[in-house]
């Protein structure tokens, strides 16, 4: 269901709008109703409405100016106008606060049912082209995190490459990682290196630190010792005693 208000200072009228969307058949829900332009923005700023039904000549602040303000603050919501004035500085200053139409009073329902039905379907579409968008973002996020997890080893590897390969810019491509990770492009690939040398370390005792450093993609093994002790606590030859006193440990009585 989509939640509509509708704001308007007369009783009548405000009631009985109400009685035309709950009768319509619409997937049309009224959420609230306001006889006043700061209860209409109270209400909308509380409920967030897709859609408002808005009177312009409201007691307390102009319906107008009730817009203006809710998309000051970044509130989405859709307004139908509803005036009995047709007069045309009403009509060209809601032209420029992106009102979806202008009704004047008094309202053919006919016209209202129909208004809605074409905000509706609006309203769909940008959620079917938001839904695609997301799904479209998510595939990319994991061939992005696998192309990184098939590179991360070498010494050249950099944020310029993989966006060239996705044919994206860095930028865009820095904010998929950090939301999917909640690291930087740069932290991600420096934990993954680690994480690569602890297991060599562990798997491979005999293999040389500079050789460890090169199948992990540091550019020399003084700077991965450095990281490595960063990161870890211990350099790679503490960090490997370390584990060979361990499992001395667990194999003596």
């Amino acid at each position: 269901m989509v939640d509509i208000v509708i704001c308007d200072d007369e009783v009548i009228l405000r009631n009985g709008l109400k009685s035309w969307v709950e009768r319509s058949g619409l997937p049309l829900r009224v959420s609230g109703t306001a006889g006043n332009g700061l209860q209409a923005l109270e209400l909308i700023a509380r409920q967030k409405p897709f859609i408002a039904l808005m009177d312009i000549n409201m007691p307390g602040m102009a319906g107008l100016d009730v817009i203006e303000e809710v998309q000051k603050r970044g509130i989405g919501t859709r307004f139908i106008i509803i005036s009995g004035h047709d007069e045309f500085q009403y009509a060209r200053r809601a032209c420029h606060l992106n009102v979806v139409d202008y009704l004047l009073k008094p309202i053919d329902r006919e016209e209202l049912m129909e208004l809605l039905k074409k905000v509706l379907e609006q309203i769909r579409k940008e959620q079917l082209t938001q839904k695609v968008f997301v799904e479209k973002e998510d595939t990319t996020k994991e061939k992005i995190l696998g192309y990184i997890q098939e590179n991360f080893t070498k010494q050249q590897f950099s944020l310029g490459e993989l966006a060239d390969a996705f044919h994206l810019s860095q930028s865009y491509v820095t904010r998929l990682i950090k939301q999917e990770t909640g690291s930087s492009f740069s932290e991600l690939l420096t934990r993954m290196r680690i994480d690569r040398a602890v297991s060599l370390l562990v798997q491979s005792p005999d293999m040389k630190l500079v050789e460890i450093a090169e199948r992990t993609g540091f550019a020399s093994q003084h700077y991965f010792s450095r990281v490595f002790k960063e990161k870890v606590g211990f350099s790679p030859a503490d960090y490997r005693q370390y584990i060979r006193k361990s499992a001395q440990k667990e194999r003596d009585p």
